[in-house]
């Protein structure tokens, strides 16, 4: 519970403060490591400083014992409270006492070696046919006392001295941990105001992104100079804001040249029947409702268009099935006799429209064919209501895809406009008269079909002068 309550009080703090906290406890963390791995290394290179002092001294001492011929009632050693000498019967020579007279000897040459070599648990002690005799437990902070042998009656025990390495150790608490403490806070104010500068675009970019609303679209976050991971966002932000901006003025004009579409059939319809109510002796009946049927016609014709392009800006995906556009051609042909043609080849297409690339059957592309057959539709009734005599339509196979084109004689649509007969409500000059049968829809639906097919729709020209209207569709890997 503990560690979900620290994580969960972590993940409520800022992305300032986080970072803050994420500097000073590595700093801190890096220094006490520091700190301790430098204690260590002082402490043992004291201890064995302290233990070869030691080792020194009871030779020496015991140089003294050996070599000084002692002389009845005078004091001949004082020793320190460290060091410790005992007789051979193992009492206690308490330091400033005279010392009983004993033959002097010559200190052997083992004690002297070890001495110098410090070999641990027997530093300082004289090799001897006697056993030598330490006195006393283990000094504190482990280290090992010095002693010598008793081959003249006497044994000698030095206790190093822990002096310096309390000292030391004092002076590593009360100088370094202040400054290494003054370390850790000033690297966290440090992070604190770099942090705090390099954050100062986000909240820029928060405020500004706070502001904007579906009505100031138009407005731009602030990008920083920097080239870095804010700069990206800033830019991204930017983009994001773009399509937005064009998506909602889309839609807005979507929405306004659906409203204008709807209104006149509407308004018609409206006229009409209140005329004849206005005088009903003088109206012709079956010519009124046949206009009224005429204009409903073209209000269903447009609601049902809106309503496929309202599903197709969902994106919704389409049903997933094989389709053959030999045939759905095929199906074109027959609604159409004598109006609608194939083009090269007969309604395999396979040897029309740039190249064959085997028989008709084989055109088969992965899709709805519901969608597709109405994308061939609105092709062909935008060719044959701009054809003076040939509308002609091809389908052909070029390896990985399938290509279908729509031929007219008609007069052709202009380079300037290829782009813009496939936004939704265009009608180009010399097609806005609305008794033609155009909503402007027809092409904007077979694009947003096409793409969402996987394909594309293009405009050319056709060989006869006319427009060409050449859809490439992925081709279905037949198992």
């Amino acid at each position: 519970m503990s560690l979900l309550r620290g994580m969960s009080l972590v993940g409520g703090m800022s992305v300032r403060a986080k970072a803050v906290l994420a500097a000073a406890g590595t700093v801190a963390f890096a220094i006490a490591l520091c700190m301790l791995a430098l204690v260590l290394a002082l402490q043992h290179n004291l201890r064995d400083s302290a233990s070869t002092d030691a080792r020194k001294t009871a030779v020496a001492i015991k140089g003294q014992l050996t070599k000084t011929k002692p002389e009845s009632g005078r004091m001949l050693l004082v020793m320190p409270g460290q060091v410790t000498v005992r007789d051979a019967e193992g009492r206690t020579v308490a330091p400033g006492s005279p010392i009983t007279p004993a033959e002097p000897a010559e200190l052997p040459e083992s004690a002297e070696a070890a001495a110098s070599t410090g070999t641990a648990g027997t530093a300082g002690t004289a090799e001897s046919a006697d056993p030598p005799k330490v006195a006393g437990a283990r000094p504190p902070d482990g280290a090992a006392p010095a002693a010598t042998p008793a081959d003249d009656g006497y044994s000698v025990k030095v206790d190093p001295s822990t002096t310096a390495l309390d000292n030391a150790t004092g002076l590593l608490l009360r100088e370094v941990a202040p400054a290494a403490a003054g370390l850790v806070l000033f690297v966290a104010a440090l992070s604190w105001l770099l942090v705090g500068r390099a954050l100062r675009p986000v909240a820029a970019i928060q405020r500004e992104v706070t502001e904007i609303t579906e009505r100031d679209l138009h407005r731009r976050v602030p990008v920083p100079t920097a080239r870095d991971e804010i700069s990206r966002l800033a830019r991204t932000m930017n983009a994001t804001l773009d399509r937005l901006q064009r998506a909602m003025t889309r839609q807005r004009q979507f929405v306004a040249d659906a409203s204008h579409e709807l209104r006149s059939p509407i308004a018609a319809v409206r006229a009409q029947l209140e005329l004849a109510l206005a005088h009903p002796s003088r109206t012709d009946w079956p010519t009124a409702v046949h206009k009224a049927l005429r204009d409903t016609e073209r209000l269903q014709s447009v609601a049902s268009d809106l309503l496929l392009l309202a599903r197709l800006d969902a994106q919704e995906a389409p049903p997933r099935s094989p389709v053959d556009l030999a045939a759905l051609m095929a199906e074109e042909i027959r609604r159409h006799p004598g109006t609608v043609t194939a083009g090269p080849g007969g309604a395999g297409g396979a040897g029309g429209a740039g190249g064959a690339g085997g028989d008709g059957r084989d055109a088969v592309v992965t899709g709805s064919r519901v969608q597709l057959s109405r994308l061939l539709t609105n092709l062909t009734d935008n060719a044959r209501r701009h054809a003076r005599a040939t509308v002609s339509v091809t389908v052909g196979v070029h390896d990985d895809t399938v290509e279908l084109t729509v031929d007219d004689d008609g007069p052709g649509i202009p380079e300037c406009d290829r782009e813009r007969v496939f936004e939704r409500f265009t009608r180009l000059d010399h097609a806005r008269a609305r008794q033609d049968g155009g909503t402007g829809l027809g092409l904007a639906i077979a694009n947003d079909i096409a793409h969402a097919h996987g394909g594309t729709l293009t405009v050319h020209t056709s060989p006869w002068g006319g427009a060409r209207l050449r859809l490439w569709l992925p081709r279905a890997r037949m198992s």
